[in-house]
C-alpha cells in the first residue's frame, strides 16, 4: 500500500466526533466488516481514543479516494481503518486487524506521541 500525507484529512478527522449519525453505513461495509470480527459499533468506538491518521492511500487506486487510520479498540485490538468521505460523513470501507508493516506503524507513532509529551 503507497500512501501520502494528507493535512486537510488529518484535521477533519481531529474534529470528527465520531457519533453514530456521522457514519456512512451499507450492508456492503458491514458486511465486509463482520467477516472480519468487526461490528459498526466497535468502528465507531475507536474514535473514542486516539486514532492515528496515516494518510492517503495512492495505491491500490480506487475511483473515490481513501485514506488509512490506525488504532487499538478497547478489546485491545490493533485495527486497520481504510475509509472515505461523503461530505461530513465517515464511511468505512473496511475495518480489520493491523497487517505486520501497520503494527510497526502504529507503534513509532505511539512512541512519537509520548516522547512529544516528556
Amino acid at each position: 500500500m503507497k500512501l501520502v500525507d494528507d493535512p486537510e484529512t488529518a484535521e477533519w478527522l481531529g474534529q470528527f466526533t465520531g457519533r453514530a449519525e456521522d457514519f456512512d453505513w451499507d450492508k456492503g461495509n458491514q458486511t465486509k466488516n463482520r467477516k472480519h470480527g468487526v461490528e459498526h459499533a466497535d468502528i465507531e468506538a475507536l474514535f473514542r481514543f486516539s486514532l492515528v491518521f496515516i494518510g492517503r492511500i495512492l495505491e491500490p487506486t480506487h475511483p473515490e479516494l481513501r485514506w488509512l487510520a490506525l488504532e487499538q479498540d478497547a478489546e485491545s485490538r490493533r485495527l486497520a481503518l481504510v475509509f472515505t468521505r461523503r461530505g461530513d460523513k465517515l464511511r468505512p470501507i473496511s475495518c480489520r486487524p493491523m497487517r505486520r508493516q501497520e503494527r510497526r506503524i502504529y507503534e513509532d507513532a505511539l512512541k512519537e506521541d509520548s516522547a512529544k509529551e516528556e
